[in-house]
């Protein structure tokens, strides 16, 4: 991952423009700082996480007549708000809203008030797979109508955040179809499903970080939500030596653990199904099993540490 930041309206010019597309920028506060972390998959896909203290930027119709690629940006706000404005429409973005507009047209990013922060994904619309005029009403409609809240999202953009963080366990293969599932899945086609094994390993993976604490997670139950088989959910787990119910115990353990340090007046018991775990027996033998010692002891330990 390349990490570049400035302290000028001027020097963020350049960093956007070279790990974009050549922008105009401006900067709104006396002492300007940008940060950029970006992550290129492949020489037509990249992510990045922007984050200034406010800003905006202008695709002029120059710029745009310039471009020789045909990328879009599908651009997560993750904090603070602004203004986007493309083709004619305008689409005020809040902390979950999500935008789709084309790099090769002029565009213009009002996000001029402070603590910005977004989350983009470049990728060559070509690219995609899906009908032309399905990617046009997209970048027509400006922002998709569910933003963050629509599972397709959230699972494009967690993914990316993944990429950022080890950009080993991605593959451009797998963004490409999560981007094209949000598409797709924001005019209500398709299952919604990914298609690729690590699309769909993530898919379910976010699934399970959401209702680890419901108990009783049935994986027939998992397969059909996700319009496949029992054996290609666990065939896809199996690709990478895990299971689906392995993944979940994870997920619930790691819940468990964060609860025995913020709780400390709470009961084991009460941990134990707060954590998705059915009973207190079934805790403690998948803790002591993970960790050593029991929840109790554990507990013990981490506060002799503090």
């Amino acid at each position: 991952m390349d990490v570049l930041e400035a302290e000028s309206a001027d020097d963020w010019e350049t960093v956007v423009s070279g790990c974009f597309v050549p922008l105009r920028c401006a900067g709104f506060e006396a002492r300007f700082t940008g940060r950029m972390e970006h992550v290129a998959l492949d020489p037509r896909l990249s992510v990045s996480m922007v984050t200034t203290c406010g800003t905006s930027a202008d695709r002029t119709e120059r710029l745009a007549d310039r471009a020789n690629s045909d990328d879009i940006h599908l651009s997560l706000q993750r904090s603070s708000s602004g203004t986007v404005v493309a083709d004619g429409q305008s689409a005020s973005v809040r902390k979950g809203s999500v935008t789709v507009y084309a790099t090769d047209r002029p565009y213009y990013l009002d996000y001029s008030r402070p603590d910005q922060q977004q989350l983009i994904v470049q990728v060559s619309r070509r690219s995609l797979g899906l009908p032309v005029e399905m990617i046009e009403d997209a970048m027509r409609r400006l922002a998709l109508p569910d933003g963050w809240r629509a599972p397709a999202a959230r699972n494009l953009f967690s993914y990316a955040a993944v990429t950022l963080e080890d950009a080993r366990e991605s593959t451009a293969e797998t963004m490409r179809d999560l981007a094209s599932v949000m598409i797709r899945s924001s005019f209500g086609e398709g299952s919604g499903v990914p298609r690729t094994s690590g699309g769909l390993r993530h898919a379910v993976q976010e699934y399970f970080r959401i209702h680890a604490t419901r108990s009783g997670i049935d994986m027939d139950q998992i397969a059909r939500e996700h319009f496949v088989s029992r054996r290609r959910l666990y065939q896809v787990f199996e690709e990478v030596g895990q299971s689906p119910a392995t993944f979940l115990r994870t997920e619930r353990l790691r819940r468990a653990r964060r609860l025995l340090s913020d709780a400390p007046d709470r009961t084991i018991e009460w941990i134990a199904y707060e954590s998705g775990f059915r009973d207190l027996t079934t805790f403690t033998r998948a803790f002591r099993r993970e960790h050593g010692c029991t929840p109790r002891e554990w507990r013990s330990q981490a506060t002799l540490a503090a």
